[in-house]
């Protein structure tokens, strides 16, 4: 879409710049969230977000098929508005959006990314 919006009519879309590192804001959305197939990690160093997302060990040993690789952790970051998007700023998924969910009560539940729904993954005891 980019390319024919550029090359046909001249415009060129950017991505919004993202905020700068939140470190409360990012305490919120840090864990494990997943899906049948694939579970998506969030991680801070204390100065950036990351996120990696891999397909289950399980799902990945029953396949008889070949299955795309792991994306590693790449650096992610909030965009600027009133809701909890953000854009992923380095790596295999540079340049995709997602946003995360929260429950009536404010917590973070789950995050989207390429338009699946990762719930968030119950803390280890």
């Amino acid at each position: 879409m980019r390319w024919a919006l550029e090359h046909y009519l001249g415009v060129v879309e950017r991505d919004p710049e993202p905020l700068p590192y939140d470190a409360a804001r990012a305490g919120e959305v840090v864990g494990r969230y997943e899906i049948d197939a694939m579970d998506l990690d969030i991680a801070t160093d204390g100065s950036r977000l990351a996120l990696a997302v891999g397909i289950k060990p399980e799902i990945r040993a029953a396949s008889e098929a070949d299955m795309p690789p792991d994306y590693p952790a790449a650096g992610m970051a909030f965009l600027p508005g009133d809701g909890d998007e953000y854009l992923v700023t380095e790596g295999g998924l540079k340049g995709q959006r997602g946003f995360f969910t929260r429950d009536e009560a404010g917590a973070v539940v789950g995050v989207d990314l390429a338009g699946r729904l990762f719930g968030r993954a119950p803390e280890a005891p």
